[in-house]
């Protein structure tokens, strides 16, 4: 039901009131500002670019979209997360769209139940995740897209992440690692094989 809550809500302790929407924009600014340094996670992630896509594909000859996740995250973390995208939404904390931040996990399919989940990138800020794509291997993606914005469903930050990444830093995780062959982009995003999945954009 629209409209049934009040206009503007008022604090305790007679703080000012703030409207439905400044609430809102105050939440996204609490849950998404962090000071975060991905460089270990950006250099790894990184290290993949360009990487053709392979259908269960799990090396720089070729890899999909949730070994990609698997892999990136044992190089930097040492931790290893399931083989599947449907599996790996189960884990950790739930984010809204609006607090996304570096790190974390974000999950595409045609509805949010974990047995549609088909694929998985990981956010990098500013919009731009990095997945591995059928059209162009793994390469940035923008989130304001056609098609990942049709496609979104979800989202998932592992626990102690920048525990994890002061962690990576300490031991130098992400230098000097071989970097994959840079794709030239030819068509549209397109994570799904054809013959697998009916469901591609046109």
């Amino acid at each position: 039901m629209v409209g049934c809550g009040p206009k503007f809500v008022q604090l305790g302790e007679n703080r000012p009131a703030y409207s439905r929407e400044g609430g809102r924009n105050l939440g996204a600014k609490l849950v998404s500002n962090s000071n975060l340094d991905i460089t270990p996670l950006k250099a790894v992630a990184d290290s993949y670019l360009g990487v053709p896509y392979l259908w269960g594909g799990t090396s720089m000859q070729g890899i999909d979209c949730s070994a990609f996740t698997q892999s990136v995250w044992r190089r930097t973390f040492g931790i290893e997360l399931p083989r599947v995208a449907k599996q790996q939404v189960s884990l950790g904390i739930p984010v809204f769209k609006f607090g996304l931040r570096p790190g974390d996990l974000i999950f595409f399919g045609v509805n949010s139940d974990s047995a549609s989940i088909d694929h998985v990138g990981i956010y990098m800020g500013n919009n731009q995740f990095i997945n591995a794509t059928s059209s162009s291997g793994v390469k940035y993606s923008n989130l304001d897209e056609t098609f990942w914005l049709s496609k979104y469903q979800c989202a998932r930050r592992i626990p102690n992440l920048k525990l994890l990444l002061d962690s990576a830093k300490r031991v130098g995780i992400g230098a000097d690692n071989q970097a994959g062959v840079q794709a030239k982009p030819a068509l549209p995003d397109n994570y799904t094989t054809p013959s697998l999945n009916p469901i591609s954009p046109p």
